[in-house]
């Protein structure tokens, strides 16, 4: 990996996103061709000493994950006093907007996201780092249904001291757990998982757990309100991941689930039971799937909704109807073989 880049050797295209101190650009290496997206600090917030310390730290933070659910990182370097870095395309938008296009998931799907997202957040937290910032619209989708979290802009790093002051509240406040409001410096890893929790209520349902005019009202439900369940807005929500998510946004980190892999673990338990509802319903024999194939078809439902919520024509799979055709075509195979003898 190329760590040191110029901007010169990038041809800068569309605008992808702007946010508080920085903007991303598609851009097209010149020597390749290959397309990748470039974030520059925005040029008057560029010579803020505190910001560019929060840019290089994310930029070393990315340095150092390298997992196939955290945006890639490609380098970066500084254009005029403007600093900037380098990191994979990803070409299916957010689960944000997919959210804004398609509103509530359906609970199998929520189940895939999840799993995926639990994958980086474990990986990141066994490399000593809290992202603090996990929300839909941080959670970059690809067309074919990989989920890629990014903006690690006010990520922890365990192993470094922190730019935060101590007692600073940093985050997005509809998805800030209890001891980031309070700007706990004991801060952990279960920090995500809140922010986890808040975003699967808002998959599920279509709006994030606690609603306000202000940040003060969100930061008073957050610490002292309890959160609502899922099943209070939907009654197709299977009542492990319900129980789930209350867990999830639980006020004390210590009521919260282990780990994300233990979140992990309990999706993977989901996925298979949606498999066995879906062969019961295709009147196929319920069969014991394999977690890879599990997986698949979980994907399978998630690229399907990416890819219409683009205008993109999606042939419908039906995984019952699959087992029909290819047992039609076996039995055509053999009668074609009995008519040869």
């Amino acid at each position: 990996m190329q760590t040191f880049r110029q901007i010169s050797e990038f041809e800068l295209g569309d605008v992808l996103g702007v946010g508080t101190v920085g903007t991303i650009y598609r851009a097209i290496e010149k020597s390749s061709g290959e397309p990748y997206a470039v974030k520059k600090l925005h040029p008057g917030v560029s010579q803020d000493q505190l910001i560019r310390a929060r840019f290089r730290r994310e930029m070393a933070i990315l340095e150092r994950l390298t997992h196939p659910h955290i945006v890639r990182y490609y380098g970066g370097g500084e254009d005029d006093g403007t600093l900037f870095y380098v990191m994979e395309l990803v070409d299916g938008g957010t689960v944000k907007g997919l959210l804004q296009i398609k509103g509530a998931f359906d609970w199998p799907i929520v189940v895939e996201v999840t799993r995926q997202i639990c994958s980086a957040l474990q990986y990141a937290h066994n490399n000593g780092v809290i992202h603090r910032d996990l929300k839909p619209s941080n959670l970059f989708l690809t067309k074919s249904a990989e989920i890629k979290l990014g903006d690690f802009g006010i990520a922890r790093d365990l192993d470094r001291s922190d730019i935060t002051a101590s007692g600073m509240t940093v985050g997005t406040h509809a998805y800030m757990a209890p001891e980031q409001i309070t700007g706990d410096e004991a801060v952990s890893g279960k920090a995500d998982l809140y922010s986890l929790g808040c975003c699967l209520f808002e998959m599920l349902v279509g709006r994030t757990p606690f609603q306000g005019d202000n940040f003060a009202q969100l930061f008073e439900q957050h610490l002292r309100t309890d959160a609502p369940r899922v099943s209070d807005f939907s009654s197709s929500c299977p009542l492990e991941l319900d129980a789930l998510v209350s867990r999830l946004l639980e006020k004390n980190p210590e009521d919260r689930p282990f780990n994300a892999r233990q979140v992990q673990a309990l999706m993977l338990q989901l996925d298979e039971k949606f498999d066995v509802v879906q062969s019961k319903s295709g009147n196929q024999p319920v069969e014991d799937i394999g977690a890879d194939d599990v997986v698949a078809r979980g994907k399978e439902l998630l690229r399907q909704e990416i890819l219409q919520a683009e205008g993109t024509p999606v042939d419908e799979v039906s995984w019952g109807r699959f087992v029909v055709v290819v047992a039609v075509v076996f039995a055509l195979i053999a009668v074609a073989s009995l008519l040869s003898l």
